[in-house]
């Protein structure tokens, strides 16, 4: 019985870290696609400041004057992506337009009122 437990709790947590990686990757590829540039880490400063950050997390910062985001991502690339104002902005808009996208495609039963509450007791009242 514990080996079907451990077997179980394993795979659980296998699907739960591709759950989250493949959320990762689905974020670095808008990031990508709005303008950011993924920057490998080439010596031991940058990777020491690319692990500073908190991983897949966009984080606005000054450089020069400017602003800049910046997401670092230490499981999927290994890379930090930078992208200024503009690549932020496209950024949202495509997040935006994904949320509309979500939100039109929600399955709603063609005749609400037939629907059968009747297992539901606690929503017998109106809200």
């Amino acid at each position: 019985m514990k080996l079907w437990k451990s077997i179980f709790v394993i795979s659980a947590l296998c699907v739960a870290v591709a759950a989250c990686e493949s959320n990762a990757k689905f974020k670095e590829d808008k990031l990508s696609s709005s303008g950011f540039k993924a920057i490998p880490p080439t010596t031991p400063a940058q990777l020491a400041s690319l692990k500073s950050l908190p991983p897949h997390k966009l984080v606005q910062t000054t450089r020069k004057g400017k602003t800049v985001w910046v997401y670092s991502d230490p499981t999927i690339c290994g890379c930090l992506y930078v992208g200024n104002q503009a690549a932020h902005d496209a950024y949202l808009n495509k997040q935006n337009q994904q949320s509309l996208l979500d939100m039109t495609t929600v399955t709603v039963p063609s005749d609400q009122s037939s629907w059968d509450f009747s297992p539901w007791p606690e929503f017998a009242a109106e809200p």
